[in-house]
């Protein structure tokens, strides 16, 4: 399609502007919208002339109007401000519209435009006055449609990426709690709750390492409870079990922060006394004996064994139960008087 400029600016532009075929060419093929606004004398401002990619986009013929005629009232505003500046500076602009415009339908419709408009003067009336401004603009609205599209994605994927974020942490908790509660079940003993013999030899063996580095003392108590077997023949493994736990947690309530129970087999438990010569050793067992039986209504033997340069925690363990046998004689021997 092929756009004269209006009848009363024809000569003027066809001079000037379509004079020379390639601008023809050129204007009638531009694949962008191209157009030239006159600047009134009274600083209003009227299209005189668009190429016909310009025509297309309006779907109407707009030459000689001001753009009220065919844009909305606010982007008409918008635009005259644009030119306005550009006529007051006298020099090209270049700049991003989010415009919009009446189709042919009469219907609002809205885009993106690239848009650089250079002022025109008429050298044979005054030099120094814009006569004209000569605009081209490039639609950019599938490229706004397409980074709008691509930002909608990213907030879509940082949204998966937070919530899978989320679900992964939530996750590793879980994971870590379900390792800590592995990992206690794996050192404690499932009846009483006390350390196993495994983790209690282990914890063992660390204090008497400790207790050479630092030279500090070091005492065990092997305890086992008077009578157990009897708890079992005549009242059952159940009543035994009720035992142990009953005994288990009066040495634990009876113990300080930094002592260490654990259940070494059958009926025995073991103690670690950090810091404890054998003196401490023995005031601990006579508060242990008193307060399970004033607590678990059960009687105790203990036997007793404090740390030799040459120890390690077989040999510690083996003297306290030597100890502890002792000690289970006396009972029997009073047991029976």
């Amino acid at each position: 399609m092929t756009v004269e400029p209006p009848q009363q600016t024809q000569q003027s532009f066809h001079d000037g502007l379509m004079g020379h075929p390639l601008i023809r060419e050129l204007w009638n093929h531009f694949p962008e919208n191209m157009f030239l606004i006159r600047v009134e004398e009274d600083g209003h401002f009227t299209v005189e002339a668009a190429n016909p990619a310009q025509v297309d986009t309006i779907g109407r013929e707009c030459l000689g109007q001001p753009l009220p005629a065919f844009l909305p009232a606010a982007t008409a505003e918008a635009i005259y401000a644009r030119y306005r500046e550009c006529v007051a500076r006298n020099k090209p602009m270049r700049y991003q519209e989010h415009a919009a415009f009446f189709d042919e339908h009469g219907n609002e419709q809205y885009g993106y435009w690239l848009t650089l408009i250079v002022p025109l003067h008429n050298a044979d009336d005054d030099p120094q006055r814009v006569t004209h401004l000569f605009g081209i603009s490039q639609n950019a609205t599938e490229l706004h449609q397409a980074r709008d599209e691509l930002e909608r994605h990213n907030q879509v994927l940082e949204a998966r990426v937070e919530q899978r974020t989320a679900e992964l942490q939530h996750a590793n908790r879980e994971l870590r709690l379900l390792n800590g509660q592995l990992e206690e079940m794996a050192t404690r003993d499932f009846l009483t709750g006390c350390y196993n013999r495994r983790h209690i030899e282990t914890l063992g063996q660390r204090e008497i390492e400790r207790a050479w580095r630092y030279g500090t003392a070091l005492s065990v108590l092997m305890i086992d409870l008077d009578a157990f077997k009897q708890v079992n023949d005549t009242q059952g493994h159940g009543a035994g079990d009720a035992a142990l736990k009953r005994v288990a947690a009066s040495l634990q309530s009876a113990l300080r922060a930094n002592d260490l129970l654990g259940r070494f087999g059958g009926d025995e438990f073991l103690i670690l006394l950090p810091e404890s010569n054998s003196e401490d050793a023995r005031a601990a067992a006579e508060r242990l004996q008193q307060q399970t039986l004033e607590l678990a209504a059960i009687s105790i033997s203990v036997g007793i064994a404090t740390l030799r340069r040459d120890d390690s925690l077989e040999s510690l363990a083996a003297r306290a139960d030597q100890q502890l046998l002792a000690a289970k004689r006396e009972y029997h021997r009073e047991a029976s008087d």
